[in-house]
């Protein structure tokens, strides 16, 4: 019969002789995540630890079917106590780093990215649900967001160990406790695929990274400024403003036609080859994008501009912004009384693409981009239509060269 505790003290030395290597030390990270025994030669110090066992992926599968589904409690089946086995190794460390509140939900935020994907309900087309990236529509490997649980297991080893490593910046930790207090959409983490792959599939470990450079920090800064009251009293107005920014930048419209239907699902979650999609980052610079032009409406309230011009989160012109196809300066104080008496259905102030979106963009002026988007006057997007923005204006031309010459103007 075979000697267990020859055999644990043989896997100790191992451990011991592996734990030297930095190589070696990914190799064990695997066994602990492929094979319980070894778990049982690895303790991590500190309080809560993070498991995955033979058993995750079955548990996950049965969570998803929930009707009520709830990330907050896989995550807390997948957290143990001091001495359970089967601890991810990293966890403690970020908690001790970040501190339990923004590190769970920094984990939570993961969690959801690697493992999860929200997907818009068939045949109607009306809400989106929950999915595990390697069941139900994703389960055929021919669609690029598939990911079966053993790649998703290794993205999120790659991930988490990055974010300990970049933890040791103080300003990456500020960023991170930024996206908690104040995100946008749930589980706001700075993660992002590199590219939008035009045939592979998107959700590999090589693919995905955590974004720690100015773009994030400036967008998340402008949130916090803006929406704190007691140092903008127009906090309740940008709360509005941000929520419908929101809609417009993240999610997608709802679209019944074509290859890939969709209803306000996120960009970076939905098929790559569709016009709709965007990455993470790009969303952020639309945003940017989205309010700085607000911070430039005819009106901008000066003592404001001055705040945010020295904290360096815009750069100031001189000139108003104007709605691209009316051309007419656009009015701050106008729209603080719409956002503060809204008519159902209807409003003067309107987000939309100045050029039509186009399944391959060969230029950012042709997708969904901070340079393609922009707000426009109730007037100028019923003038506008389907028309791109130079389409729109040849037009405009010609009425008035048409008037002109009737002696009408």
């Amino acid at each position: 019969m075979l000697d267990c505790t020859a055999l644990i003290w043989q896997m100790l030395s191992v451990a011991h002789a592996m734990s030297r290597c930095k190589t070696s030390k990914k190799l064990l990270r695997r066994l602990i995540f492929h094979f319980p025994l070894f778990s049982l030669i690895t303790k991590l110090r500190g309080k809560a630890k993070m498991r995955f066992s033979e058993g995750s992926q079955a548990f996950l599968e049965r969570e998803i079917e929930n009707e009520r589904f709830s990330l907050r409690a896989v995550f807390k089946h997948l957290t143990v106590v001091e001495g359970s086995n089967e601890p991810l190794q990293y966890y403690a460390s970020i908690q001790e780093r970040l501190g339990d509140k923004v590190a769970n939900d920094v984990l939570h935020g993961l969690l959801r990215a690697v493992f999860f994907i929200e997907l818009v309900k068939e045949p109607k087309i009306e809400t989106t649900k929950f999915a595990l990236r390697w069941k139900d529509r994703l389960s055929e490997q021919s669609d690029p967001r598939y990911a079966s649980y053993t790649e998703c297991l290794l993205i999120f080893e790659k991930l988490i160990e990055d974010l300990d490593a970049a933890l040791v910046d103080p300003a990456n930790k500020t960023l991170l406790q930024t996206f908690v207090t104040h995100h946008l959409l749930p589980y706001e983490i700075p993660l992002d695929y590199r590219e939008r792959p035009a045939t592979e599939r998107i959700h590999q470990a090589s693919n995905l990274a955590w974004y720690w450079d100015e773009l994030p920090r400036r967008v998340t800064g402008l949130r916090t400024f803006l929406l704190d009251p007691e140092r903008n009293t127009d906090a309740p107005f940008f709360a509005a403003a941000y929520n419908k920014i929101k809609v417009k930048t993240y999610l997608t419209d709802r679209v019944l036609t074509g290859d890939y239907k969709t209803n306000r699902e996120k960009r970076w979650e939905i098929h790559p080859r569709s016009v709709h999609f965007a990455l993470r980052r790009v969303c952020w610079g639309i945003e940017y994008a989205l309010i700085r032009q607000i911070c430039h409406f005819d009106g901008f309230p000066s003592g404001l501009a001055e705040q945010l011009k020295e904290a360096s989160l815009i750069e100031f012109s001189t000139t108003p912004f104007r709605c691209p196809i009316t051309l007419e300066p656009l009015s701050f104080e106008a729209f603080k009384a719409e956002i503060a008496h809204p008519t159902h259905g209807k409003s003067a102030f309107q987000v939309g693409h100045l050029n039509p979106l186009k399944a391959i963009m060969t230029e950012e002026q042709s997708g969904h981009t901070a340079v393609n988007i922009s707000w426009i006057s109730f007037d100028g997007n019923r003038i506008q239509g389907a028309l791109s923005l130079e389409e729109t204006r040849r037009l405009i031309q010609r009425i008035a060269h048409n008037y002109h010459t009737q002696g009408l103007v």
